[in-house]
């Protein structure tokens, strides 16, 4: 697809009625990146819903008649230098793959987290020891952040720790 091709897609603001389908291809796709780690339809339909309501206008779908294909979500927050858009979600269906749907959908949410929040640096976590997406994400120019490491525990854990 060339820059000045017409899309097959559209982009819009996710809504609440996207969820559900969206929550099967999150659901699919998320799995397939990581067998150990699958993700069922309900906690990726309570996942998506999370970004829905902290910052409905920083989730936006693509869509292939009328139909959800994929989607991004972010949200933007203060940092120490400048505004930061953060954290976030981008995935598309698996039959979708290769048609830059994920490269669009990035697109439209960098403008608008720089065109309205004024947003100066974009993070992420995204699968360790795979080479997709991580070299999918460099290839657009973000870089792996030798200064921090990502840290997680078991609550129950972490409080009997704690004292």
């Amino acid at each position: 697809m060339k820059n000045n091709d017409i899309k097959p897609f559209k982009i819009r603001l996710v809504h609440k009625n996207d969820i559900l389908i969206l929550s099967e291809i999150f659901s699919k796709v998320f799995t397939e990146a990581d067998i150990k780690k699958p993700w069922d339809k309900d906690n990726s339909y309570k996942h998506l819903m999370y970004w829905l309501k902290i910052q409905p206008d920083m989730f936006f779908g693509a869509f292939k008649d009328n139909k959800p294909i994929g989607a991004i979500a972010v949200n933007i927050k203060p940092w120490r230098t400048g505004m930061r858009c953060c954290a976030g979600i981008i995935f598309v269906d698996s039959q979708y793959k290769k048609q830059k749907i994920a490269k669009f959908l990035f697109k439209k949410i960098l403008e608008k987290a720089v065109g309205k929040y004024k947003a100066m640096s974009f993070e992420a976590v995204t699968f360790a020891g795979k080479d997709f997406p991580l070299n999918w994400y460099e290839r657009v120019g973000l870089v792996s952040d030798k200064n921090t490491v990502l840290i997680k525990g078991d609550c129950l854990d972490i409080l009997k720790n704690l004292f």
